[in-house]
């Protein structure tokens, strides 16, 4: 039973780890969704799907770096 609990907050973990970082891909989202719906060009799908990418490995290396220097 410990391990499902454990591996349960690991997954949480990975999309709640951070609650700035779970915001700005919300924000990333919303700015999106909102110009997507006023803009139709075809090549801004793929810039915010490239700004969310970027955000994500950001975040990873991040957390990444302090779990490092914690242990």
């Amino acid at each position: 039973m410990r391990f499902l609990r454990a591996a349960a907050a690991e997954v949480i973990g990975l999309f709640v780890g951070d609650w700035a970082q779970t915001a700005v891909s919300i924000g990333i989202l919303g700015i999106g969704w909102f110009v997507l719906s006023r803009v139709h060009v075809a090549g801004i799908a793929f810039v915010i799907a490239v700004a969310l990418a970027a955000q994500i490995i950001y975040a990873t290396t991040l957390e990444a770096r302090q779990r490092a220097g914690r242990s």
